[in-house]
């Protein structure tokens, strides 16, 4: 876990020796880790890791059965809902809505800032403006993804000033490589423009280590590693967590690196 110097602020969130047990099993166990301001983090690991369990102990929706985790300092089971939905949203993996109201609707459902500015910031910097008058039901899975971010945005409001964290559980997945690539330079520049935390669970490594400051790597239960994209993907230890046979260079443009499968 990095350390806090004199001329940064405090982790928005910070988690102190976490764990979380269903029956006798450990599904996360004694995680520390902090999520900063200005940082986009990335959760990565194998299938059955306890990535989306990881992301619901730390947006509040379960609660650690040992460890604490604060936000802005103060104990997260301290929170009221009211006041943590202000500066916390979460888009998870699967939501279903039932009834077939239109995109604007769904946008603004549960939403705590009706100004219009943001609602039209927010459907720009998701790319729904041609989707606003369409039910739900007639959207594709992409386009579903695209609206459920806009809803969670929304939720935050004005994110130029406040201190926010967003958390996404695997936002790309039913993305086209254009939508992919639009979402996370958007949550990108978000993070660099103002104090959001955007903490998301990716399965493409390639992705996470083009746009992530900082990569989480879990490996049963635990942090196998975490640092920038160069300390966590390299080639001994994606071998040995992922169990499959893959090389790493580096991106020709960027530098970061780059993960391949051997046939």
């Amino acid at each position: 876990m990095s350390e806090k110097t004199d001329n940064m602020p405090a982790p928005l969130l910070t988690a102190r020796n976490i764990s979380f047990t269903c029956g006798k099993r450990y599904l996360i166990r004694d995680i520390s880790l902090t999520l900063n301001r200005r940082e986009m983090t990335a959760i990565i690991g194998p299938n059955g890791a306890g990535k989306s369990t990881l992301l619901r102990l730390l947006s509040g929706y379960h609660a650690a059965d040992t460890g604490q985790i604060t936000i802005r300092n103060k104990p997260l089971q301290t929170w009221s809902a009211d006041a943590l939905a202000h500066i916390r949203a979460v888009m998870t993996q699967h939501t279903r809505i039932s009834v077939p109201y239109p995109v604007r609707d769904i946008i603004t459902l549960g939403c705590l800032s009706q100004k219009p500015h943001v609602l039209q910031n927010v459907i720009k910097l998701t790319d729904c403006e041609s989707l606003l008058t369409r039910c739900w039901h007639t959207l594709s899975g992409g386009e579903q993804q695209r609206v459920h971010l806009a809803r969670a945005l929304m939720q935050l409001g004005d994110i130029s000033h406040s201190a926010c964290l967003l958390f996404l559980d695997e936002p790309t997945a039913a993305l086209d490589l254009y939508h992919q690539q639009s979402l996370l330079r958007m949550l990108k520049q978000q993070t660099t423009n103002s104090p959001l935390a955007v903490c998301c669970i990716l399965h493409d490594l390639n992705l996470a280590s083009l746009y992530a400051d900082r990569i989480i790597l879990l490996h049963h239960g635990t942090i196998a590693a975490q640092g920038k994209p160069e300390e966590v993907l390299n080639t001994p230890l994606l071998t040995e967590v992922y169990k499959a046979a893959l090389v790493t260079d580096r991106h020709p443009v960027t530098g970061k690196p780059r993960v391949f499968l051997n046939p």
